[in-house]
């Protein structure tokens, strides 16, 4: 099964016992990619869990050290979370200052010829 379509379940005592062994490389890896905790612990975190399931799952990943798939599934937690962050709407104030220009906000080029809506109360 894929890492994709896997889903974290309770893990066994087995898995557990690993898990909290190796625990150490989650703030490890948030420090070595200068990520505060606060922000990525969650993020990594179950990835990491996801890759305890799978190293158990998936017998043909021994061939692998679990540090190293550990590293590579954080790793793609982080891409993942910040290519979707990315596509979210961003929301800017209309006092920011437009960027490439000298102190224009947004509310500076906002007038009643270039807004373009329908006023709720005229709609049928």
């Amino acid at each position: 099964m894929s890492t994709a379509r896997m889903r974290l379940s309770l893990l066994t005592p087995v898995e557990q016992a690993v898990a909290t062994q190796n625990a150490y490389m989650i703030p490890r890896f948030l420090a070595a990619n200068r990520l505060p905790a606060d922000d990525w612990y969650d993020v990594v975190v179950f990835r990491y869990l996801l890759t305890v399931k799978n190293w158990f799952a998936r017998p043909e990943l021994y061939q692998y050290e679990f540090s190293t798939l550990a590293w590579w599934g954080m790793s793609s937690a982080i891409d993942n979370e910040r290519r979707k962050q990315r596509r979210r709407i961003q929301t800017i104030s209309l006092d920011e200052v437009i960027p490439g220009t000298e102190d224009v906000t947004w509310a500076d080029v906002v007038t009643e010829d270039n807004l373009d809506y329908i006023p709720y109360t005229e709609v049928y």
